[in-house]
């Protein structure tokens, strides 16, 4: 079925990716949304790991479903949305109404991270029609989406769980610092935070149970934070949309970590080193002080133009209090909602959609676990280091894969916790004896060495280029905020009118400086490389950050060794990295009767490695014949 999806979708798909690229509505996003974890096809939740609880916890033992990817790329998203709204057209027609709104709800939320004109996103699940195949062209999505709402609005159990909704959304508005919130529009709030409801317990469930299991550990540590700094805590839920509890998390747009920060704001808020973008403790205290300056900022009593400025960007929420006629006594949220594209008009719902249900899972149908609950399977340990994953499990005295089942945001190619201050789930009775042990540790044992970024373009301002080739899918928007520009500069600069269309191969000049500064900035580039070299071919399944952990250098290294503009990958794709110590590249063919444990024994290296490296998915067996390729450090 997919494939004729997409043999018919491919008429409309180069429409849309072209407008992506020539958009005549740039805007600055400085972080991007984006549901990574989301499997395509319908699912159940992933059952327990290890013994029985009083609640089944569906974290998935599966190390794969561990590793965080980079977001979903502009054509995967339309891809996947079309496969959805044929899924749902198709329910539709059969009658099972319940599973066509499920549906065709993901494909529309889903649609929103995509890199599309904002003309394009107003027009919703419409962009789908062309795509559609012939026997189902008869359908308008959209029209059969609204009679899906209409049809579900009516059902009784779905007026009480829209009154319920309703309720706790003045609640949290009320903690936002709403006093009475009663405007016009209140009502479409409430209906778009209950779609976003559906969304997270229909398509989105996997995403939502998995970061709801990893905000446990996360929440003591924000909610102290934000205690201190008199925040409502349920703007913690920011972090759960933004990055799903995940401090390896990265964006298309290069914002980093549980808070998702870009480069430039992050340096502003005290992040000055790369490793501070993965510290939770530092980039939680990072994201208080951002949203306390947007309030202050905006003037307003109420956190929600500071949430949709975390956004949108300080410059486009200015921009709607400019068009208001009384910017001082109608500074709300209300009164611009109309102003804002239609992402960052959703961002809203869907916090509150994530903290509504947060509140009460149970009521929402989510079988997972208590805080007592998951108290008794897990005790939680603060690693105040980079640690890698060996040691922790031998002071703990558990296996590494206890460890990395329990914390599902460890990427399965990476040997080390993901960042400073990481708070790690250990099998219960054994969180003492870990805490003592890494007390113990000599002081001059090595810590870090781990995963981190080791270079931000923003720390290196003597290696900022000056020139910049347009490439397929570039926005000026997205070019201004790589080189800490904006669109209004970069088109002064470069003599641009309105409507800043952008030819694939078209230099633009991004930063002054004298003509003979680019060839001096490579040099600069090449003086950072290490002088070991290895290539990498891209196989099935990889993402640009395990790549990266693998042999222990920086995503955004990686790029710019490989002239990339954004993360994703393709197979078969030859990547060149620079580690900063030896890799041998080893071959080795599977024989009759071999067991992948023994074979990384063997060389030297982790079984998580050895699967990452020959793109191989976990429980994935051995052939015989099968050639395998490692990389073991010298």
């Amino acid at each position: 079925m997919t494939l004729t999806i997409r043999a018919h979708f491919a008429l409309v798909l180069p429409a849309l990716l072209f407008a992506s690229a020539c958009s005549s509505n740039p805007k600055v996003q400085p972080v991007r949304v984006a549901y990574s974890d989301i499997a395509v096809e319908n699912s159940t939740p992933p059952q327990p790991a290890g013994p029985p609880a009083p609640a089944p916890v569906p974290a998935s033992a599966d190390p794969n479903l561990a590793a965080v990817p980079a977001a979903l790329s502009t054509r995967e998203i339309i891809d996947r949305s079309m496969l959805w709204s044929v899924e749902g057209l198709g329910s539709y027609a059969r009658g099972n109404y319940p599973a066509a709104y499920e549906s065709l709800n993901g494909a529309r939320i889903l649609l929103l991270g995509a890199d599309m004109p904002e003309y394009w996103k107003e027009q919703g699940l419409a962009v789908l029609q062309p795509g559609l195949p012939k026997e189902l062209r008869r359908y308008d999505l959209r029209a059969v989406f609204q009679e899906l709402e209409q049809v579900r609005a009516k059902e009784p159990t779905e007026k009480a769980e829209a009154t319920y909704i309703d309720t706790e959304v003045r609640r949290i508005l009320r903690r936002f610092g709403e006093s009475e919130p009663g405007d016009k529009t209140l009502p479409d709030l409430v209906a778009e935070t209950h779609s976003y409801v559906d969304f997270y317990r229909g398509r989105g469930r996997e995403f939502y149970e998995r970061s709801y299991l990893r905000k446990r550990k996360y929440w003591p540590i924000i909610s102290e934070i934000f205690a201190a700094r008199s925040l409502p805590v349920e703007l913690g839920y920011i972090a759960l949309v933004e990055s799903g509890f995940s401090p390896r998390a990265l964006s298309r747009a290069n914002a980093f970590g549980l808070w998702q920060f870009i480069p430039e704001t992050g340096r502003r808020y005290g992040l000055a080193e790369a490793a501070d973008f993965y510290d939770v403790r530092k980039s939680t205290s990072a994201a208080a002080e951002y949203l306390i300056d947007l309030l202050s900022i905006f003037g307003s009593p109420s956190f929600l133009l500071a949430t949709a400025s975390y956004n949108a960007g300080e410059g486009k929420i200015v921009s709607c209090l400019r068009k208001i006629d009384d910017p001082f006594e109608k500074r709300t949220f209300w009164e611009i909602r109309g102003c804002l594209a239609t992402e960052t008009r959703e961002y809203i719902p869907r916090i509150l959609a994530a903290a509504v249900i947060g509140s009460n899972p149970a009521r929402f149908g989510f079988a997972l676990p208590s805080d007592a609950e998951i108290d008794k399977r897990f005790d939680i340990v603060q690693v105040a280091e980079l640690q890698p994953l060996a040691r922790l499990a031998e002071l703990a005295g558990v296996a590494v894969e206890d460890l990395r089942a329990a914390n599902t945001e460890i990427s399965s190619a990476s040997d080390w916790t993901p960042g400073k201050n990481f708070p790690l789930y250990v099998p219960h009775g054994t969180g003492e004896k870990l805490t003592v042990a890494l007390a113990a540790l000599p002081a001059d044992l090595p810590t870090s060495s781990g995963p981190i970024e080791t270079r931000f373009a923003m720390e290196r301002p003597a290696e900022k280029p000056t020139h910049y080739k347009v490439r397929r899918g570039d926005t000026l928007s997205q070019i201004a905020d790589k080189f800490g520009s904006s669109p209004a500069e970069l088109a002064r600069r470069n003599k641009l009118r309105k409507p800043y269309r952008l030819q694939v191969g078209q230099t633009l000049l991004v930063a002054g400086g004298k003509a003979g500064t680019s060839s001096r900035m490579a040099e600069n580039n090449e003086g950072s490389k290490s002088k070991h070299t290895v290539v990498f071919t891209v196989r099935r399944g990889h993402t640009l950050s395990e790549i990266a952990d693998l042999f222990a250098v920086g995503t955004h290294d990686v790029m710019r060794w490989n002239d990339l503009s954004g993360t994703s990958l393709t197979i078969g794709q030859k990547l060149t990295l620079h580690p900063q110590r030896l890799y041998r590249t080893r071959t080795y063919q599977v024989r009759r009767g071999d067991k992948i444990a023994n074979i990384a024994r063997k060389f030297g290296v982790s079984v998580q490695s050895l699967r990452m490296a020959n793109g191989m998915d976990e429980g994935e067996p051995l052939r015989a014949g099968q050639r395998l390729t490692f990389y073991v450090p010298a």
